[in-house]
């Protein structure tokens, strides 16, 4: 079995990535200005660029050059969405998360990249282009937010079920809404995304986040990661079962990210209640 990756091979990692994130964010902010792409429909009937199509391949193509052997699972190639079950090491990518806003022109598009370690989130980065901002946490740093490589701040945000903050969903009727406020005595905001609401309560009013719907492991590992590395408590689960990021699947239909003293009866009650 693989070793455990050590601190100094995190940061290596880290800082191996940083330049390919610039260069990408300059190249995203100048297609994104001009609206220099095209778009059409996926079977799912979400927009896709060929923007998202071609970073894909890029990062692709890069980490497999970079990191040979280590499985690289993005969201526009679908090759890619078949891997070994119980790799040790899988990379998780979006590149570019919030295509919708993308064509829009509004700036709340971001690149994740992720990296699972024995089916764990231990590495993530969510990178802002338009603002060339990254967010990253690991096992070994608790998250960052980076406007250069060498300069920095930690996102310390002391968030506590106790401060009685709203718990935000996804997925959820009006009942199930009501039975939550009922359970968590939280008031609960619904959401239909999910990237913004995961790391809202680093920076927003928020106690953590909660999804009933599929969701894909390419949009949940990177925040996973980072929301951990800051002392939160975050779960996958499929068909009812807690699992890991190296089943051989790339989408759960149950997710949360909660403060650390959420209640264990909170945290039995979201993962098991029947939507």
């Amino acid at each position: 079995m693989l070793k455990n990756m050590t601190e100094n091979e995190f940061s290596l990692r880290f800082k191996w990535l940083y330049p390919y994130l610039e260069e990408t964010g300059r190249k995203l902010r100048l297609l994104h200005r001009n609206k220099n792409f095209s778009v059409k429909r996926k079977y799912d009937g979400s927009n896709v660029t060929n923007i998202d199509e071609e970073m894909s391949l890029y990062w692709i193509d890069l980490l497999s050059r970079a990191f040979p052997g280590e499985a690289i699972v993005t969201e526009e190639y679908e090759p890619s969405h078949q891997y070994h079950s119980h790799s040790d090491l899988v990379w998780y990518v979006d590149p570019i998360d919030g295509t919708g806003k993308f064509i829009e022109g509004s700036p709340n598009y971001f690149v994740l990249i992720s990296l699972c370690i024995h089916g764990v989130a231990g590495f993530g980065i969510l990178y802002q282009p338009e603002r060339n901002c990254v967010l990253y946490g690991s096992t070994f740093h608790s998250a960052r937010l980076y406007t250069t490589i060498h300069h920095y701040r930690e996102m310390i945000r002391k968030v506590s079920w106790r401060q009685q903050m709203p718990l935000v969903v996804k997925g959820a009727q009006p009942l199930l809404r009501s039975r939550l406020e009922a359970v968590t005595h939280l008031p609960v905001r619904r959401t239909s995304s999910a990237v913004h609401n995961i790391i809202g309560p680093l920076s927003g009013p928020s106690s953590g986040f909660v999804s009933f719907r599929k969701n894909a492991y390419w949009d949940l590992a990177a925040p996973a990661a980072i929301m951990e590395s800051a002392g939160f408590r975050t779960g996958i689960f499929s068909s009812g079962e807690p699992t890991l990021f190296n089943d051989g699947k790339v989408h759960c239909d149950r997710f949360y990210c909660l403060p650390p003293d959420t209640p264990e009866e909170v945290i039995e009650y979201v993962t098991s209640v029947t939507i």
